[in-house]
């Protein structure tokens, strides 16, 4: 058995954090083998009926709510332990207004499944609204210790949909990253047969969750995506070409869709660490992004998007070099006043340095991190910094100034999605959306038990961190 670093610093931090494993898993039905690969059952097949759990209150915009929930066998402990297959239930979902009055019903299907995301449209902006999910007459109760927290949505059974910026729209931006082109297998505990991965013949589950969260994005208003680092796994000229395969399926690069640098994608070709030397490590990725240490820039509409190289190949921290920190800044003073919106694969604040599981060595250096932090603050267009690397949702605070800056979670595993970056002439509003194909909501209701389940207590976040409007002037 091999344990992933990342794996490790997950587990790690997680103990840390005090986070108690919960009881082992209850025996599975008769004539099914325990394991990382769980299945769906049929109903039938169990005794006693079902059990709802792991409810998340996924997604709230101004207009609609997303909920996710999973229905097991009567006995199975959430939400640690070994994967549990699920059993297929249908599904309902009620809603009213929270000052009163009955809920009513606002989705039912009866079609068997075992995992169940429910997207809700139509509902009013900045309004508080009752929720109930349920499967088989059976209410959905959270599971995570994320959703456990007194004031979530999961344990109050409500939210209140964001109340939208004023003013006119100036564009809406759709973003991803770690999308980890030609990754064998799931990161987390990976045992010699049993690791999580695709059933033979199907697609690899890397290009499946982009090319499925593509066709997500295209059915939304964005006008591009930016897919911020780790695109490849390892750097390889074959995982570059398929990133490249697969997001020019979506559109043309620099216009429809662009992308940043992450660690990943300057690796040795066939290694699975950062550790070389510039001259020697051959740059694949070149072919789908800037030469190294090199940002870009692209209007899209009104807005202003720059992206930056925060990484090197000699480690799996970040790195910015004095030179393009110094051609950042001359970027960002160039139109001060342009809605701007900034994207690095690493992290690069102090409250990122100091609660992400690898550290402070993980992200950028605290001196190249507050230069452009400082570039940021002196521009006044300057409003937000999206980062990827730690495959996590998390807004965090800015150590200079008031530009927001967050870590949005992955396109790859759970919960697997993307962002979108809804601007407008009062401000803007950042909202994460599950990818809605049923191929990848199954493989992230799989990797959800990845490291024994604690994996997305580190990964999801909280529904704020995931979605929130921001009243600025632009």
């Amino acid at each position: 058995m091999t344990i992933s670093r990342r794996a490790f610093l997950s587990a790690a931090t997680l103990a840390a954090g005090s986070l108690v494993l919960a009881r082992p898993a209850s025996a599975l039905p008769e004539g099914l083998p325990p394991g990382m690969m769980p299945g769906s059952l049929d109903p039938a097949t169990i005794e006693g009926g079902i059990q709802a759990a792991d409810l998340e209150v996924a997604t709230v915009t101004d207009t609609s709510v997303a909920f996710t929930w999973a229905t097991y066998a009567p006995g199975v402990l959430t939400p640690y332990g070994l994967a549990q297959p699920t059993v297929n239930a249908g599904e309902e979902v009620l809603i009213g207004p929270a000052d009163g009055g009955a809920m009513t019903v606002v989705h039912a299907d009866d079609t068997p499944r075992g995992y169940h995301h429910v997207i809700v449209d139509g509902l009013e902006p900045g309004r508080a609204y009752r929720f109930e999910c349920r499967s088989n007459g059976v209410r959905a109760v959270p599971s995570l210790a994320t959703t456990h927290r007194p004031s979530s949505p999961e344990m109050t059974g409500t939210f209140t949909t964001l109340t939208p910026p004023p003013g006119r729209s100036l564009g809406t931006i759709a973003i991803t990253n770690d999308t980890h082109i030609g990754k064998p297998y799931h990161d987390g505990i990976k045992i010699e047969g049993i690791g999580l991965r695709e059933a033979e013949g199907a697609r690899r589950f890397p290009t499946m969750q982009l090319e499925e969260l593509l066709a997500g994005v295209a059915g939304t208003s964005a006008a591009a995506i930016v897919v911020n680092g780790d695109c490849t796994d390892g750097n390889s000229a074959e995982q570059a070409a398929e990133f490249k395969r697969i997001m020019d399926g979506f559109g043309a690069r620099n216009s429809r869709w662009f992308a940043t640098r992450g660690n990943h994608d300057n690796y040795e070709p066939g290694s699975t660490s950062a550790r070389g030397d510039m001259a020697e490590v051959p740059d694949h990725f070149g072919t789908v992004g800037p030469a190294r240490q090199q940002h870009w820039a692209a209007r899209i509409g009104e807005l202003r998007l720059i992206g930056i190289d925060s990484s090197t190949v000699h480690d799996d921290g970040g790195y910015i070099s004095p030179e393009q920190l110094d051609a950042v800044h001359a970027e960002l003073l160039a139109d001060a006043d342009r809605p701007t919106f900034v994207f690095a694969h690493h992290p690069i604040t102090r409250d990122a340095a100091y609660t992400n599981a690898g550290g402070p060595g993980f992200i950028v250096p605290e001196d190249q991190a507050r230069r452009l932090q400082d570039s940021l603050a002196a521009t006044p267009g300057a409003a937000a910094m999206f980062a990827g690397h730690t495959h996590r949702t998390r807004r965090g605070r800015a150590d200079v100034g008031h530009v927001d800056f967050c870590e949005r979670g992955a396109c790859l595993g759970y919960p697997g999605g993307y962002t979108l970056l809804d601007v407008r002439e009062g401000g803007y509003m950042v909202t994460f959306h599950r990818t809605p194909a049923r191929e990848s909501l199954d493989w992230s209701a799989r990797t959800r038990w990845s490291l024994l389940g604690f994996e997305p207590e580190y990964m999801l976040g909280s529904v704020e961190d995931r979605n929130y409007s921001v009243h600025r002037g632009f």
